[in-house]
């Protein structure tokens, strides 16, 4: 059995038992009282409400997947005295933050180290980095254009030669620095306080997301620096939403999915082995949205995969993932990878561009809302007489959003039924954005909105309902 696939199976295991938890806690939650709408002014921060943020990726190279030998990998990128060689990407910071702006994301995050080591940051504790300071540029024109930004680093493996005499698996990318014996870890525990601390200092922030979360003691020694010496900068863990006491460590959560709909967890052939992927937005943000009362995002690529860079089939498909992740009161994340020359794949800007066009228009209608924590797929009482529509219900302002999620982009028209005592007050309904007004029919029980094909939106057909008090 490859290591790959012995590291995979432990993956499998840690979310196998991460299901058996939110089982329990589905259970509690059917016991639950009726959520009421928040009162008063929204003081939450930033990472306290949903939003749309763009991860710029360098981790991408031709003909190189994400599992490596790096034995092999690490040769090819030396010199004869063992200095980075480096060739690329050469980030075009100033043409990824003018993105950034023109889609209107709510915060971005740049890889200043991912699992390969290399740094593109400006420090004294390797050689092992890029001549330009990029995390400098980033931090800079963010600031400038007044965009909330944070990093991505990678904690949890680093495969810098400095560290190939402690490194435990040395040709595979899941090589766990973190589980090495105290006296080994003690060389890659001060390698990683001391870039925290160079990070931090030299550009200020507004968080830091580290990949990833695991039961190990780098996050142990990550989450305690950071909580000591740096309690003002915003922590987030890839992947640390499946570990259900995480939240208690960090400023919100973060897991993956990779596809609209689907099974929550498949599989995909890496050179090494079978490893397992999570794939059903549909499905873990709405678990997420049951389940969590703490912040927490969800990331997908901007291709069908992190190392494919093919779009999906449908290019909408992509938007409804982030409808579906901010309607259930989540961060919506979007990795998206650099060519080698620092430029952007031009059907991923495309694609981040129709993302854009569709959002900002609707901002307000996620940043405003809060998320409603009701059992199952849908809340009590509504329903819909089509398939291929799904709905999702959250607080906002004086009453509720009912948002009628598109899943297979169809123009037909669609009934929506709200039946039973929660929906009593609903008396006048909205399509936002515009608040245009459409009819509500009272049935005596029920209440019944009918939206023909024309007022069908290709992603989310949004309904504000005043007077809604209670879910």
């Amino acid at each position: 059995m490859s290591e790959l696939m012995k590291w995979n199976f432990a993956t499998r295991f840690e979310t196998y038992k991460s299901m058996v938890m939110i089982a329990g806690r589905v259970a509690k939650l059917s016991m639950r009282r009726k959520e009421q709408r928040p009162k008063g002014p929204d003081q939450r921060k930033w990472w306290q409400k949903s939003g749309v943020c763009v991860q710029y990726q360098i981790e991408k190279r031709p003909n190189v997947g994400w599992d490596r030998d790096y034995i092999e990998f690490n040769k090819s990128m030396t010199d004869e005295k063992g200095n980075l060689v480096f060739n690329g990407p050469y980030c075009k910071i100033e043409d990824w933050v003018a993105l950034s702006k023109k889609i209107g994301v709510d915060y971005h995050s740049l890889e200043i180290k991912w699992h390969d080591g290399i740094c593109w940051f400006k420090t004294e504790l390797t050689r092992w980095k890029t001549d330009v300071d990029y995390a400098g540029k980033f931090a800079e024109l963010s600031k400038n254009e007044k965009i909330t930004f944070i990093y991505y680093y990678s904690s949890i493996f680093d495969h810098n030669p400095q560290f190939d005499s402690i490194q435990p698996l040395p040709h595979i990318t899941p090589s766990f620095l973190g589980l090495l014996p105290d006296a080994d870890y003690k060389t890659y525990a001060d390698y990683l306080r001391g870039q925290y601390d160079e990070i931090v200092r030299q550009y200020k922030p507004d968080g830091m997301w580290m990949d990833w979360w695991w039961s190990d003691k780098t996050t142990r020694d990550t989450v305690a620096h950071f909580s000591s010496k740096h309690p003002d900068v915003v922590l987030a863990f890839n992947l640390s939403s499946m570990f259900f006491t995480s939240h208690k460590h960090q400023h919100f959560s973060s897991g993956e999915a990779h596809a609209l709909d689907g099974p929550f967890i498949g599989k995909r052939e890496e050179a090494g082995g079978i490893i397992s992927v999570l794939v059903s937005t549909w499905k873990w943000a709405n678990l997420y949205r049951m389940m969590f009362k703490h912040p927490w995002e969800l990331i997908t690529p901007t291709a069908v995969w992190w190392q494919d860079m093919n779009l999906r089939n449908d290019i909408l498909e992509f938007v409804r993932q982030a409808a579906v992740v901010m309607a259930c009161g989540g961060k919506f994340s979007a990795g998206t990878s650099a060519l080698m020359d620092g430029s952007l794949y031009p059907d991923h800007i495309k694609q981040l561009e129709i993302l854009g066009k569709w959002y900002i228009p609707r901002k307000e209608l996620f940043l405003g809302a809060y998320p409603i924590r009701y059992l199952g797929y849908a809340a009590k009482g509504v329903s819909i007489d089509k398939r291929d529509f799904k709905t999702i219900t959250c607080f906002y302002k004086e009453g509720v959003l009912l948002h009628v999620i598109n899943m297979k982009g169809k123009s037909e028209p669609v009934e929506i039924t709200l039946k039973g005592g929660n929906w009593a007050g609903a008396r006048s309904a909205y399509l936002e954005p515009g608040h245009r007004q459409i009819a509500v029919r009272d049935t005596g029980s029920n209440r019944v909105i009918a939206l023909s094909k024309d007022e069908i939106d290709s992603v989310d057909t949004i309904i504000y309902l005043p007077g809604i008090d209670r879910i």
